[in-house]
């Protein structure tokens, strides 16, 4: 289908959905071993496991003391306090009828015990305690496993890396991660007004703001850059930027795609087989095209003006 025989105006929400279900039949190429580091906001090819139980041990969360729910379910209560708990220690410690051990946030709680009694809810004297409020038993405790099991699948292959998904792979001793390979995405600027950025402007042209806009936002979404040179108004330079650009996983072309005599991105792209999408309108009355590729590459054609301060300031360009 040429662009002559296409009349259909999209709203952007429609244009977007398209672009998106187009992009969702990518394939990712390749992979890559990364340090956990590196691999954040990079989208997994393998599956990350639990080595252990999350907690390895049923864990405090309030400092208080360690006891056994029965012998409180009166208060106030009185109890031997027979030992001390803190985060990290090592030890065989255990609490029988009558007993308590004083215990600290992250420590494991002693065997016999199955519930922890903040701080605030008691006074201590020598080696007693005054339990002055009822805690059911479980309470300010995290079982052992109750984030994860040994062998427990905990982050799926396809998830993009955050914060949170760096620190469950590193709670299981995950130092390096098998990530995807990010998508290539081509930037193309046409136009002989368009000069690089280092070059100086005549009177009558302009920098190539654009692509430096787009392989920006492109490093924001996760995406590698490829800025190819400038485009001139002649269709068998551009002809070959093309071909180059749609071995890339998307292609983003910059201008050339109004019914100007000069704009030669259609008919080039026409020459190539691509297919038309669509043809959507934005705030400005210029138009958007996309076209599919050779093969299963996908070239997204944008007809952009150069970004100025305004632009910048609201999010436009």
């Amino acid at each position: 289908m040429t662009a002559s025989q296409v009349s259909i105006v999209l709203s952007f929400e429609d244009a977007r959905r398209i672009v998106e279900e187009q992009a969702a039949q990518l394939k990712p190429r390749g992979r890559e071993l990364l340090a956990l580091l590196d691999a954040d906001r990079r989208v997994l090819a393998e599956p990350i496991h639990a080595d252990r139980d999350l907690p390895p041990f049923p864990r405090a969360t309030r400092d208080g003391y360690a006891v056994r729910a029965a012998d409180i379910e009166k208060t106030p209560s009185t109890l031997e306090v027979v030992g001390e708990l803190k985060a990290g220690a090592a030890g065989a410690q255990s609490v029988s009828p009558g007993q308590a051990v004083a215990i600290m946030t992250g420590a494991g709680v002693p065997q016999g015990a199955d519930t922890v009694v903040m701080l605030e809810h008691t006074s201590c004297s020598a080696d007693q305690v005054r339990i002055e409020r009822r805690v059911s038993a479980g309470e300010n405790i995290v079982p052992a496993g109750a984030e994860g099991k040994k062998g427990e699948q905990l982050l799926s292959p396809e998830t993009r890396l955050d914060y949170a998904g760096i620190a469950l792979a590193a709670s299981v001793g995950r130092s390096r991660v098998v990530v995807h390979g990010k998508p290539t995405v081509a930037v193309l600027s046409t136009g002989d007004e368009v000069v690089d950025i280092d070059m100086p402007p005549r009177p009558h042209q302009i920098r190539n703001s654009n692509s430096y806009s787009l392989a920006a936002q492109i490093q924001a979404c996760g995406g590698e850059p490829v800025l190819l040179p400038i485009a001139p108004d002649e269709p068998v330079r551009l002809r070959e930027l093309l071909q180059e650009g749609i071995e890339c996983d998307l292609l983003l072309i910059a201008g050339g795609v109004s019914m100007g005599k000069y704009d030669l991105v259609e008919q080039v792209l026409a020459e190539l087989k691509a297919e038309f999408l669509h043809r959507s309108a934005n705030s400005t009355g210029e138009a958007d095209c996309l076209r599919a590729g050779a093969g299963a590459r996908r070239a997204l054609s944008l007809l952009l003006r150069p970004a100025g301060k305004s632009d910048i300031d609201h999010g436009h360009g």
